[in-house]
């Protein structure tokens, strides 16, 4: 029997940005996408979908990421997350190190979607 796609969830209001992971990502048939524009949007998806790992850029309008993070990690929405941000003196906050998420799962933008791809593979 196939192994279910593993539900992926990009949350980035940068709709550019979105349809660039979105792209590369669907040229793989181990993943069901799905996105949403703003952590509010994405919580309400999530509801009715939970995802495997969410992507997640840290400068959303209204719920910012790490309240997003916390969030969904606490209703049970998501299960693993990346940090997709662009601002590159993002540190690694004690909230989101309880969350499970660690160095290598933060990525500055522009990041290579390849090097993302291979996170995602190897967390989920």
């Amino acid at each position: 029997m196939p192994e279910e796609p593993r539900r992926i969830m990009i949350v980035d209001d940068e709709e550019r940005v979105r349809n660039l992971l979105l792209e590369y990502l669907s040229d793989f048939d181990e993943f069901s996408l799905f996105e949403a524009a703003s952590g509010e949007q994405a919580l309400e998806l999530l509801r009715g979908r939970p995802a495997d790992l969410c992507v997640v850029d840290m400068r959303l309008p209204g719920m910012n990421g790490v309240s997003f993070i916390q969030a969904s990690s606490e209703a049970g929405l998501c299960r693993k997350f990346l940090v997709h941000t662009g601002s590159v003196d993002f540190t690694l906050t004690p909230e989101l190190a309880s969350l499970g998420l660690g160095e290598a799962d933060i990525f500055t933008k522009p990041a290579n979607a390849k090097d993302i791809l291979l996170r995602i593979r190897a967390v989920t």
